[in-house]
């Protein structure tokens, strides 16, 4: 049991240093070596810390120490300062900043909607039938992006409901290269019978020749016999259509 603790260490700091992401934590993890220390964020939130190797009482005063040349992997209750001249360094040991991820920008040229799957609960029959006759892709259109990912710039692939009164698309950004439309919706009543819809599009931005995307779209009816009318599946109806967007060629 003792000789598999070095490389039990070795396998935690691997995980706690090495893994591709953003840091979750506020916990300073330092890579000390006789000459100093290298001190950074962990990428690992504390919980999953604490399945690793546990957490002191005190987290905020403590400094996850490694040391490679030894294997050894262990809480320090000190100043980073302390740490760092404890293994012949000087100075405060500080934090590397995380960098930014960096900014996709899609490629001008030809790009294509591209239907790749859809679900419905509580619709007509027929509606699944044409769901799945409409998976094609629709026309190419050429786009210039002005160096900047926005959706305006899609307009032309956009599917546009055939329904008066329904407003326009209005994008917000909710993340680097994800936008969110959630305004187009109605509400219309008549003869004690109402019908509402409301139409969500969301897309991001996973490579310079792709965006992916999720269409969401419900509808539903209230009226005096909607017991009847779910039967036939006209009470709500809901869609998830899931697509791409993709460059074909300049």
């Amino acid at each position: 049991m003792i000789a598999r603790m070095p490389r039990l260490a070795l396998l935690a700091a691997a995980l706690l240093l090495a893994m591709p992401v953003l840091p979750r934590a506020e916990t300073t993890v330092a890579i000390c070596r006789m000459g100093g220390c290298d001190c950074a964020l962990s990428p690992l939130s504390q919980d999953e810390i604490a399945l690793i190797i546990g957490l002191p009482e005190d987290l905020a005063g403590a400094t996850l120490v490694y040391e490679p040349d030894l294997g050894a992997l262990s809480w320090v209750d000190a100043p980073r300062a302390d740490i760092q001249a404890s293994f012949g360094g000087s100075g405060d040991c500080p934090v590397d900043p995380v960098p930014s991820p960096p900014t996709l920008t899609p490629r001008d040229g030809t790009w294509r909607w591209q239907t790749l799957a859809e679900t419905t609960a509580g619709c007509p029959a027929a509606l699944g039938g044409m769901l799945a006759a409409s998976r094609v892709a629709f026309t190419a259109v050429s786009i210039a992006w002005d160096g900047a990912f926005h959706p305006d710039r899609l307009a032309a692939l956009l599917p546009q409901p055939d329904i008066p009164g329904l407003p326009p698309y209005l994008w917000r950004e909710v993340g680097s290269g994800r936008w969110l439309s959630d305004n187009v919706q109605s509400a219309e009543c008549s003869d004690g019978a109402c019908a509402e819809i409301a139409l969500q599009l969301s897309m991001t931005l996973v490579s310079p020749d792709r965006i992916k995307g999720l269409l969401s779209l419900r509808s539903a009816v209230d009226a005096p016999q909607a017991a009847i009318r779910a039967g036939f599946g006209l009470a709500e109806c809901r869609v998830r259509v899931r697509y791409d967007i993709i460059r074909t060629g300049p």
